[in-house]
């Protein structure tokens, strides 16, 4: 738990079968010795064994953990939870299934609350409906047929959430916290520093953390990262 009013600038999401598939236990180890504020546990491809050693290894060294829903054990297992787009593709109008699966899941979710978007209007609805963040995506690089976010419109999504400062205390954020979007997709150490300097919260980020070698190059690379958020405090 924390009295944190802010949400962290940077939330690591766990590669799941693409780029890494082994144990992460050692390597989430020294992540949370060099600083990492928060993980996503995306990985639906493990036993309940697994998932649940896993997700103890996380909670021990790092602050801010999130079981992913696609994992059978995630409402058990957390109270931080993060959900699929419930959104159409393609930026058509969010229906009524939307909005009545945001408000299902709010009302089960204890602690902190995140949902995967694609268009700002879908970030809109996800606050608006409770959450205390929204991943937006893809903002520099896309590998599946969506349209890119862009920064600008990032930026701007950022901001129209940082003013909805309303949410109720969790069992996480003991006092509330404003609400935050995070960009996704292609994220770099570069990328984030002018990311930040534009006025963007923070980013959501996988392939430049996993895919940058061994152990130590991932470390190193989550220096990279927590150095760039560090100078914009």
């Amino acid at each position: 738990m924390t009295t944190s009013r802010a949400f962290p600038r940077l939330l690591a999401v766990s590669p799941g079968t693409h780029l890494r598939p082994r144990d992460l236990r050692p390597l989430i180890q020294r992540l949370g010795a060099r600083g990492l504020p928060a993980i996503l546990l995306r990985e639906p491809q493990l036993t309940d064994d697994e998932m649940k050693s896993l997700h103890a290894t996380a909670s021990d060294h790092i602050p801010l953990v999130i079981v992913h829903a696609k994992h059978p054990l995630a409402y058990s297992l957390s109270e931080n939870i993060h959900i699929a787009s419930p959104f159409s593709r393609g930026g058509a109008p969010a229906g009524w299934a939307a909005f009545e699966r945001l408000a299902d899941v709010r009302r089960n979710v204890k602690g902190v609350l995140g949902v995967s978007c694609h268009e700002p209007s879908e970030v809109a609805h996800a606050i608006e409906a409770g959450a205390e963040y929204a991943t937006l995506s893809p903002v520099w690089e896309t590998k599946k047929g969506l349209s890119l976010v862009g920064v600008d419109r990032y930026v701007h999504s950022s901001a129209t959430t940082a003013e909805k400062d309303d949410r109720k205390p969790t069992s996480y954020f003991k006092s509330g916290c404003p609400p935050a979007c995070l960009a996704l997709g292609g994220a770099t150490p570069e990328r984030f520093g002018d990311l930040l300097a534009a006025g963007g919260h923070g980013i959501a980020f996988m392939g430049d953390l996993w895919s940058a070698g061994d152990d130590d190059a991932v470390e190193a690379k989550l220096t990279e990262f927590i150095q760039v958020a560090a100078a914009a405090i």
